[in-house]
C-alpha cells in the first residue's frame, strides 16, 4: 500500500480507494467541519452575557454556563428556547431581554465564524478537478446561506440540502439521498466529510458512502468509539492527501 509521511504518520493513499475520475462528488456537513462554530456559538453566548450583566451583578460572566443550555438536548441546539430557559431560571425574562438576547446571539454568532486552515484552497483544488460539491446540513437553508456567506464559500457548492429542505434532520438518511438523487450520482461515487460520527459517518456508510472523519472540528470526542469511518482528517487539507488531488 502506496503511503505518504505527514506529521510522522502513515496516511495510506488508497484507502476507500477514492480517486479522481472515479469520485464524482464529496457531500460535506458545514458547521465545525467547514468553520469553528462552537467557538463562534461560545462567543455570541459571552455577549449575552455582557448585556444582561450591565443592569444584574450577579450573573455569571462564563459563556459556557448559558452554552450548555443548548447541550441539554430538551430543545434543537439552535433553539432559542434554550436562551428562554436561562433567562427564566434567573427570574430575569422580559419579552424585551428575550428578544435582544436573541438578536445578540445570531449577530455575534454570523460575525464570530472562522474558516479552519486550507479550505479555501483545498475547495479550488477540488473544484479544479471537476468534483461537485454539495453542503448537508441540519441548519435550516436562511442560516445555511449566511454562514456560507459570511465565509465566502456559497460560489463552491453545487448544491445546498438543508432541513428545512427535507423535513428531516441527520442522521436520517434522506439528508444524503436527497444529495445523490440531485447531484445524480450513486454511493460508490461519493464521499461524506463530517465532524459527528453518529450523525454523519454511521449513516453514510449504512449507505455505501465513503466517510471522511474530520476530527479537527468534533467537540464530542466520546462518540468515537469504533471505527465507523474510512479514514479520519486531522485537518481539512488531509482531504486532498487521501484523495491523491
Amino acid at each position: 500500500m502506496e503511503t505518504i509521511q505527514k506529521n510522522k504518520k502513515e496516511i495510506p493513499m488508497n484507502m476507500g480507494e477514492i480517486y479522481p475520475g472515479t469520485l464524482k462528488a464529496i457531500l460535506f456537513d458545514m458547521d465545525n467541519t467547514l468553520f469553528d462554530f462552537i467557538a463562534a456559538k461560545i462567543v455570541a453566548c459571552k455577549e449575552i452575557l455582557s448585556y444582561i450583566g450591565k443592569e444584574n451583578e450577579n450573573i455569571s460572566e462564563d459563556p459556557l454556563e448559558l452554552f450548555g443550555y443548548f447541550l441539554r438536548g430538551v430543545y434543537g441546539f439552535e433553539d432559542y428556547e434554550n436562551i428562554r430557559d436561562y433567562l427564566q431560571e434567573r427570574r430575569l425574562f422580559t419579552a424585551r431581554s428575550y428578544r435582544k438576547c436573541c438578536e445578540i446571539y445570531e449577530r455575534e454568532k454570523l460575525e464570530n465564524l472562522e474558516l479552519y486552515p486550507g479550505v479555501r484552497c483545498t475547495l479550488d483544488h477540488l473544484k479544479e478537478q471537476g468534483i461537485e460539491l454539495a453542503i448537508i446540513t441540519d441548519a435550516n437553508r436562511f442560516h445555511a446561506l449566511a454562514r456560507l456567506s459570511k465565509v465566502e464559500l456559497l460560489d463552491y457548492f453545487d448544491l445546498l440540502v438543508a432541513a428545512d429542505m427535507t423535513g428531516t434532520k441527520k442522521p436520517d438518511p434522506e439528508h444524503f439521498l436527497f444529495a445523490l438523487r440531485a447531484l445524480g450520482t450513486k454511493p460508490e461515487e461519493s464521499l461524506v466529510v463530517g465532524d459527528s460520527i453518529r450523525r454523519d459517518m454511521e449513516p453514510a456508510r449504512k449507505l455505501g458512502l465513503k466517510t471522511a472523519y474530520a476530527s479537527y472540528g468534533d467537540w464530542r470526542p466520546a462518540e468515537e468509539e469504533d471505527k465507523c469511518f474510512d479514514f479520519r482528517l486531522n485537518t481539512f487539507s488531509d482531504l486532498l492527501l487521501y484523495l491523491r488531488a
